[in-house]
């Protein structure tokens, strides 16, 4: 009796770490939406260019990866890109975390790393309005910037087929930190497949960010 006790007891602790590992490891990709509030560009453009009077409306891709290497440790990368007529955004975290399982389906999560961005933006030179040449010339001008970042979340499943993950991320940007709120939905189709339901939103000094993605998530 005690060793069938044993047994049973093994099973179930290795049937919890296989679901927490399979919720660390996985591919993620698919659309973004994102707005950013008035004044908020010159933020990313060292007010060299900013949106004064409305807010600008940026469409593009998602990717998210991470890996359940080791135990409870897993490495992460994830980034997004989005752009409209003259203007493009990236910004990318890559970390190294670790999580506790507290039930079957519900688990904290912290990591650590480096977050960076891109902003660039094309504008016409030219055509009599800086200068007397009459030819329109393109020209691209870019800021970037990195720092340190860490993130803590809480993954649950409040429905069978359903998971949600809200987190909070913090980076140095240098003067000014920038602080984000996630909250991650999965509506899973089978143990491996889900569509992706995300929203986010930066604040950042005079940003003010939201971000939306629909997607589709490979559970290793």
């Amino acid at each position: 009796m005690t060793m069938k006790r044993l047994l049973l007891a093994a099973i179930a602790f290795t049937s919890l770490t296989a679901n927490a590992t399979q919720s660390y490891s996985f591919l993620s990709g698919g659309y973004q939406f994102t707005r950013v509030a008035e004044n908020g560009m010159g933020q990313y453009f060292a007010d060299k260019y900013n949106n004064s009077e409305d807010s600008k409306y940026l469409h593009g891709l998602y990717f998210r990866g991470s890996w359940n290497f080791y135990d409870h440790f897993f490495a992460e990368y994830r980034t997004g890109a989005t752009t409209r007529s003259s203007s493009t955004l990236v910004q990318d975290y890559l970390a190294m975390g670790y999580y506790i399982p507290l039930a079957t389906d519900t688990s904290i999560y912290a990591s650590m790393g480096y977050s960076g961005y891109n902003a660039e933006r094309d504008i016409d030179a030219g055509c009599g309005l800086l200068d007397n040449d009459k030819e329109c010339k393109k020209r691209t001008f870019s800021e970037d910037g990195s720092g340190i970042s860490g993130e803590i979340g809480l993954r649950f499943k409040p429905l069978r087929w359903l998971q949600m993950e809200p987190s909070y991320r913090y980076t140095d940007f240098g003067k000014k930190g920038q602080h984000e709120l996630r909250l991650t939905n999965l509506i899973e189709f089978t143990q491996h497949s889900a569509l992706e339901l995300n929203a986010g939103y930066r604040h950042w000094d005079n940003l003010d960010e939201t971000n939306y993605q629909v997607g589709y998530r490979y559970s290793f």
